[in-house]
């Protein structure tokens, strides 16, 4: 399995118990859609190694499973698999609607502006931040990095692959224009909100 056609799912925490039990955290928004699985595939020095699953139950907290890996049967191989990232093939996701989409998918996409449908440039990678995350578009051989709150408006063409994004007013003009900012303030983070003087700054 490639990890290229893999998404990351979670990790092995920890074990649980002490006949081979592990503690499954799954990082998605809906974790339930994954309380059925019969394989996962584990990040073992550098490749992705299929592990069949004997049982799973529920666990206290929503986003764990209390999983028991086939060949794990004690509790120091489960101690040995702990922090392990876990993978499935990228089928397993759910589809999005077109307002939605996963980071992985929009590498190498090209992005444009909402408002005009003007071409900014072609995603090289989005930049997972803990506020929100940020598109990182080359721009005719310049760097854009792109803001994206959960208040700005989004549209995916997945058959053109293509995403629409509303652009705060000024952002393009710091990377691409003559504006006088320093090279400190070329990147700001925006959520979306009204500016200190009233002007709305996702209009």
């Amino acid at each position: 399995m490639n990890i290229d056609d893999c998404f990351l799912l979670g990790k092995i925490t920890k074990p649980h118990g002490y006949k081979g039990d592990v503690i499954l955290y799954i990082d998605a928004d809906e974790p339930d859609l994954y309380k059925e699985l019969d394989c996962i595939w584990l990040e073992i020095g550098g490749r992705l190694v299929p592990h069949f699953l004997d049982a799973t139950k529920a666990h206290n907290a929503l986003q764990k499973l209390i999983v028991h890996l086939d060949g794990v049967n004690d509790e120091a191989a489960a101690k040995a698999l702990g922090g392990t990232n876990v993978f499935l093939p990228i089928k397993y996701l759910p589809e999005l609607d077109e307002n939605e989409f996963y980071l992985h998918e929009v590498q190498g996409w090209r992005v444009a502006d909402a408002k005009n449908e003007e071409t900014i440039g072609t995603i090289n990678k989005v930049l997972d931040y803990a506020i929100y995350p940020i598109l990182e578009v080359h721009s005719d051989g310049r760097e854009v990095l792109i803001p994206l709150p959960a208040e700005i408006e989004i549209r995916v063409d997945r058959t053109k692959q293509q995403l629409f994004v509303t652009i705060p007013d000024g952002l393009l003009d710091v990377y691409l224009g003559t504006s006088e900012r320093s090279d400190e303030e070329d990147f700001f983070p925006w959520d979306g909100k009204e500016s200190e003087d009233g002007e709305d700054l996702d209009k």
